[in-house]
């Protein structure tokens, strides 16, 4: 009998963990009993979030926090000589610190754990819902008339939006807007850019799927848009959302009682795969060419080939130069660990320090953590179009208290409200569980990615439920006055 998909990217992860954890074990400089624990927790917690019980929230969450700790922690003590590039601040790398860190990552695991066994029992799961047949006829009937027509819009605003946003810069990340339209403008394209285009193609995939039974075609267009929307924003996180409509629509067609093609998934991840490496080769361009701060300590995984300049070894060397690149944003470039190394290592945080944080400013220079927490008073210029952010992440970002008590319940409490959402944003939208999954995907990378100007989250609130506002009313008009 042949493996699932599920059973295949569970068997990935843990194939990934056993070649690992014997590196992480004899590097660990703590105690290696937390360590093990600490491996066991973060694996065991990936590993159920792929389950059909869990939601979409849990799964991204639970990955990106198991890159952002376990995988970048093993990987910067085993093989990168403790570099942690995003900085640590004042941690002393003491074994009684490492434990320290490795125990409230344990923690907050075992929170996130019973967040989620408390939203299956409580809130909602999707293997509850009949995914089978689309109950509104109309919205169907709608869809089939003016498909065309629909299509030929969709891909329209994807190239105009994302063509004229790359020249004209109404937003970009890292860079100052040099375009700024009236009525707050540049605010929506901001919102169309980041996801609410992929949230059209969550809605334009789900009624194809409906409208010719199963019909996988129009992933592809969701494909182009997350590769076009990530250049013209200089984003390096497309596959995000690309992942989320291939996950979302397979477990539309899981639940909805059709046969699952592995290939056509395999496939169709390769392809994004492919063009999210293109993007980043194009973005890592486009950012030198805006004179970007260049990463810092970039290992030469691909020495650079040593002889007679000639296009030949030119070439060789400037690909050489990206797969570095690409190879340090896989090792290096997640959010979690090291904002935590940081606030633990600064022996004065409390409460205050929290609540002090909400007054965060944009500023050319550092940020609040960087400046409170981290202690590192760069300061950079005010002529300056380009700035650099870090954060800590919402672990590092609660713990800010010092409460490991504060830090527990915070995370559940924010575990069960980004649920509660992503229900919403399914109910709401007809039972879209395409587009209930690129909810739960913003909502978990803006988690993981949690602290700087933390006071502005609630215009990532805002713009989830004016997608879902717009989902619900677009299709509840339709479905009412269409016949």
């Amino acid at each position: 009998k042949k493996m699932s998909l599920i059973k295949n990217i569970k068997f990935f992860f843990i194939i990934l963990v056993l070649f690992l954890f014997p590196f992480g074990l004899i590097s660990y400089p703590g105690n290696k009993i937390y360590y093990i624990i600490f491996t066991a927790l973060s694996t065991y917690s990936l590993i159920i979030s792929f389950n059909n019980k869990s939601i979409a929230f849990e799964t991204f969450f639970a990955l990106l926090f198991w890159l952002g700790f376990w995988f970048k922690l093993t990987i910067q003590i085993s093989f990168l000589n403790n570099q942690f590039p995003e900085g640590v601040g004042l941690f002393d790398y003491k074994p009684e610190s490492f434990d320290k860190l490795i125990n409230i990552v344990s923690i907050c695991i075992i929170s996130l754990m019973s967040a989620r066994k408390f939203r299956s029992k409580f809130i909602f799961n999707y293997k509850d819902y009949n995914f089978k047949n689309y109950k509104q006829e109309n919205c169907l009937n709608f869809y089939s008339n003016f498909r065309i027509i629909i299509l030929f819009v969709y891909l329209f605003c994807i190239f105009f939006f994302s063509i004229t946003n790359f020249i004209f810069v109404f937003f970009q990340k890292g860079v100052l807007p040099e375009t700024i339209l009236p009525l707050g403008l540049n605010n929506l394209i901001n919102w169309l850019l980041m996801f609410g285009l992929t949230s059209f193609s969550a809605v334009l995939l789900f009624f194809e799927f409906h409208y010719k039974k199963n019909n996988k075609t129009y992933l592809k267009f969701g494909f182009i848009e997350n590769f076009l929307s990530s250049i013209s924003i200089l984003s390096r996180a497309m596959i995000f959302n690309g992942t989320s409509l291939i996950f979302g629509f397979y477990r539309l067609t899981d639940f909805g009682g059709h046969k699952i093609k592995k290939k056509f998934f395999i496939k169709s991840f390769i392809i994004l795969l492919i063009l999210f490496l293109i993007s980043l080769i194009i973005v890592n361009k486009s950012r030198q060419h805006k004179d970007f701060p260049k990463e810092l300590q970039i290992k030469n995984y691909l020495p650079k080939i040593q002889g007679i300049d000639n296009k030949t070894i030119d070439t060789l060397n400037y690909f050489s130069n990206e797969i570095n690149q690409i190879f340090f944003l896989i090792s290096g470039r997640w959010v979690g660990v090291e904002g935590l190394m940081a606030v633990i290592g600064n022996k004065e945080i409390n409460y205050n320090t929290f609540v002090n944080s909400f007054s965060d400013k944009f500023d050319y220079s550092n940020s609040f953590y960087e400046n409170t927490i981290k202690k590192n008073n760069f300061v950079s210029s005010k002529n300056s179009k380009i700035y650099t952010v870090y954060v800590p992440g919402i672990v590092a970002f609660l713990f800010y208290t010092n409460s490991v008590l504060f830090l527990f319940v915070g995370i559940f409490i924010l575990s069960i409200a980004c649920s509660i959402i992503e229900y919403l944003s399914f109910r709401f939208s007809h039972y879209n569980i395409i587009f209930s999954y690129v909810v739960g995907n913003v909502l978990a990378y803006r988690l993981a990615h949690f602290g700087y100007m933390p006071q502005n989250s609630f215009k990532l609130i805002f713009a989830i439920f004016f997608t879902i506002g717009l989902i619900y009313f677009g299709l509840n008009i339709i479905n009412k006055y269409w016949k």
